[in-house]
């Protein structure tokens, strides 16, 4: 009963938060062409925060500040991501799912899952060495799947009328939940396609919207993954 709770006084604070962190900062900014330079649109807030204070050390500082929480929240995320991974290995839901279902008895977690995990991760963060283009494809896509993720939750929950899940702590009675639940969707596949356009026009090579490539080609993975695997899934225990 409290987790629903604790989610949604983790949404009132970050807006909260975040809604003023941007007034100051949209207040700040007393040179847009200058953040907007070639040199500093890789990392515009570091020359944001150098025409609020003024001065390099409080900039340091300031950015300081934003990347402990950063750090933290990737450790987090490492966590996470890892066991769910482990948690998909152990009902052979992933590839080679026999070792990355292991429990190390050295260090008492699954640390095969959190060390791909880190490793897949970090993988992704250097492809922006390589290519621009790529990393920003990445970037993309993710806010597609996950936006995706709450469709292939929320659909099927709809198409079931709304029997299939035990109500909780924020249920809707009635037509409302069915209102939600349809103008959810709707949103959902609309935000899809626009997010899914070019970025301008002419279209080139480099400044292709590839988040429609990924997400198509990862979908086709894991449709054909599944189809391979199905019969040996065995769901959670």
């Amino acid at each position: 009963m409290n987790i629903p709770k604790a989610i949604l006084a983790q949404y009132i604070t970050g807006f909260s938060t975040t809604f003023f962190y941007i007034i100051t900062i949209f207040y700040g900014i007393n040179d847009l062409d200058t953040i907007l330079e070639e040199g500093n649109r890789y990392f515009p807030l570091a020359a944001i925060y150098r025409q609020i204070t003024g001065s390099g050390g409080g900039t340091l500082g300031l950015l300081i500040i934003s990347f402990l929480p950063l750090f933290i929240a990737c450790v987090g995320v490492f966590l996470t991501s890892s066991r769910t991974f482990w948690t998909l290995a152990r009902g052979n839901a992933t590839p080679f799912s026999r070792f990355f279902s292991q429990v190390s008895p050295r260090y008492h977690n699954p640390a095969n899952a959190v060390v791909f995990c880190a490793s897949f991760n970090t993988a992704l963060g250097i492809i922006y060495v390589g290519s621009e283009t790529a990393f920003s494809a990445f970037v993309g896509s993710f806010a597609v799947l996950t936006t995706l993720s709450y469709l292939t939750a929320i659909l099927p929950h709809l198409l079931a009328k709304r029997a299939s899940i035990t109500p909780g702590w924020f249920w809707m009675k009635g037509a409302t939940g069915y209102i939600v639940n349809a103008v959810s969707c709707a949103y959902i596949v609309v935000f899809i396609v626009i997010f899914c356009f070019p970025f301008v026009l002419p279209v080139t090579a480099p400044t292709m919207n590839y988040a429609s490539l990924i997400t198509g080609g990862l979908t086709l993975f894991v449709a054909a993954f599944w189809l391979w695997r199905r019969k040996d899934y065995e769901g959670p225990r």
